[in-house]
């Protein structure tokens, strides 16, 4: 799953979770309980990837699906993540959740059940980032830009559009 904060890759992740039997690896959730471990921002980014990365190798090992929700806005993610399913055997499969519209996604953000590492509102960081208001629109469009995708064979989701529209193209994604 990729995406910016708010797209609803949690949601079609937890979909895929239950409808595929599959394993959702969450990074917030990681980095949330890094972060409660005492670790400061800047590690606990880096910790929070490496024990993503090695639950879903050993998830999969074990013979189950995975499915790796984060932003995926580095190289080293997209990267790792086929890697560690070609080493496992797995499908490799990437789903990118976009939603533009800033004033959905800042009602989503400030709706959710929140995790320490989530936004607050479109131009309002997560708490450990400080109470200072950022300029909300350059986040999310710099954001859309740093989301590296697959050179080819990945589903992108309009999330503007009601669930029960996007999830049979998710379906028939996984089933392709």
């Amino acid at each position: 799953m990729s995406g910016v904060p708010g797209a609803g890759k949690s949601t079609v992740a937890a979909y895929v979770g239950r409808v595929y039997g599959a394993v959702v690896v969450d990074y917030d959730v990681i980095k949330s309980a890094v972060l409660d471990a005492g670790f400061g921002l800047g590690e606990s980014t880096k910790a929070a990837y490496e024990v993503m990365y090695a639950q879903s190798r050993h998830v999969l090992r074990q013979g189950l699906d995975v499915v790796m929700d984060s932003p995926c806005f580095w190289p080293r993610i997209l990267d790792e993540g086929m890697a560690i399913a070609g080493e496992c055997g797995a499908t490799y499969r990437y789903i990118e959740c976009q939603l533009a519209d800033l004033t959905v996604l800042d009602e989503r953000l400030r709706q959710r059940v929140r995790l320490r590492t989530h936004r607050r509102g479109v131009g309002h960081p997560p708490v450990d980032v400080g109470d200072e208001l950022e300029d909300g629109e350059a986040f999310y469009r710099g954001a859309i830009d740093r989301v590296r995708r697959p050179a080819e064979g990945y589903l992108q989701l309009n999330m503007e559009r009601p669930l029960s529209e996007v999830l049979p193209e998710v379906d028939a994604y996984l089933k392709s």
